[in-house]
């Protein structure tokens, strides 16, 4: 009959990184391997870990497929003949409960008792402490964590056994600098121990100055095709930072500059002979160090001698185009003034006439008023042909800047 022999023990306990291999004995015909279907399965914890088919039948249950089950682990193999799952390296998370089936398709399945994995941790640092560099007058941390069975203890020592500097704690294996100083830097060794034993791990802690700009990226901005472009950059910080420039976010070097017009001085200024139009764009100064890298850039317009030439030229359009506005403003303005001269002039002769003949009535109507002024007929005709004339005059002038327009 089909049934599971032996299967994995009760209680089991390992230490990591160790093999192991767990027993799954089963007993199945001949008979039954041949004309059924047969699966042997293994499973951590209620779910499919490694199964195999041991019968040469197609499979017709309704079991998931073998694709979407298997676990992907290299470390895991399944062996056919005996059924025992193998371990080439057992991890912490391994640990759990394991119990191997047995299914034949038809007919009811056959299961081992489970059995307990319990992984002894190897005592480690998870991750390994590694060396760094603070800021001057930062607040800053250093973590050393580790694990292992039972729980480690972590601490923190200075070289030499030394006592930790001051302004320098340890909180359960955080070393936490607190305004950082020069007299801080040097060799730390973190401990971890626990019943397996103790591990150690020494960093070395320095202690730099951020680089800054003491005189960042500039340049003229525009220069003449054929000039001469003086760009200036400079920097500070512990250690000496270094700089570079770069072109549109790539770096100048002997490959893709031309060494005889561009030339890089000591004190990091960037110095550009017989500027072309090729070389207008975005010049980067990045200056960098083990305590951190900045940039800064600053654009490059080249003016090309041709397009000089034609800036003249259309300077000297729009003046023209602006005295020509201003001429055909005044000779408006001047037509506006002689019409306005001619309907005031038209105006004051119509007063006039109408002045003259009120006159004349009243001299026949009123001789008796000797002292009331009147006007005798040759004035009012005198001061009569006086306003035509102007009024004349007026209409000459207007049509004169009515030509001009």
């Amino acid at each position: 009959e089909v049934s599971i022999v032996q299967g994995p023990e009760s209680q089991l306990t390992v230490k990591e990184q160790s093999a192991l291999q767990l027993p799954c004995v089963y007993q199945l015909p001949d008979e039954v391997r041949q004309s059924s279907s047969v699966t042997l399965r293994w499973r951590k914890d209620g779910k499919t870990l490694r199964q195999a088919e041991l019968g040469q039948a197609s499979s017709t249950t309704s079991e998931p497929q073998l694709e979407s089950m298997v676990r992907e682990d290299a470390r895991l193999t399944l062996r056919r003949d005996n059924g025992s799952l193998h371990f080439a390296s057992v991890l912490a998370s391994d640990a759990g409960q394991y119990q191997c089936e047995l299914l034949v398709d038809g007919q009811p399945g056959s299961s081992s008792s489970s059995g307990t994995l319990e992984v002894i941790e190897q005592l480690k640092f998870v991750p390994q402490p590694t060396s760094k560099n603070l800021e001057l007058g930062s607040v800053s941390k250093v973590h050393c964590k580790a694990q292992g069975t039972p729980p480690p203890h972590v601490k923190w020592m200075r070289e030499a056994s030394l006592p930790l500097p001051e302004n320098v704690t340890d909180h359960n294996g955080t070393l936490v600098f607190r305004g950082v100083s020069s007299e801080q830097r040097g060799q730390y060794t973190c401990l971890a121990s626990n019943s397996q034993g103790q591990i150690s791990a020494t960093v070395s802690i320095g202690v730099v100055v951020a680089p800054k700009f003491t005189v960042p990226p500039t340049g003229p901005g525009e220069v003449a095709e054929g000039g001469v472009v003086v760009m200036h950059c400079q920097a500070t910080g512990e250690p000496r930072p270094t700089i570079r420039w770069d072109k549109d976010l790539m770096y100048l070097n002997e490959n893709n500059t031309d060494a005889t017009r561009f030339q890089l001085l000591e004190n990091g200024t960037l110095q550009i002979l017989d500027v072309q139009p090729e070389d207008e764009g975005r010049y980067g100064c990045t200056i960098g160090s083990s305590a951190g890298l900045k940039r800064e850039e600053v654009l490059l317009v080249v003016r090309s001698n041709k397009s000089a030439s034609n800036s003249i030229v259309t300077r000297i359009i729009i003046v023209i185009i602006c005295l020509a506005f201003l001429y055909f403003v005044l000779v408006l303005g001047l037509k506006l003034w002689y019409r306005y001269r001619r309907h005031m002039g038209k105006v004051q002769l119509e007063d006039a006439t109408h002045a003259a003949v009120d006159g004349d009535a009243d001299g026949e109507g009123h001789e008796h008023a000797e002292h009331e002024p009147c006007l005798t007929e040759a004035n009012s005709s005198k001061n009569l042909k006086s306003k035509l004339r102007e009024s004349t005059i007026l209409e000459q002038e207007s049509q004169v800047a009515d030509d001009i327009v």
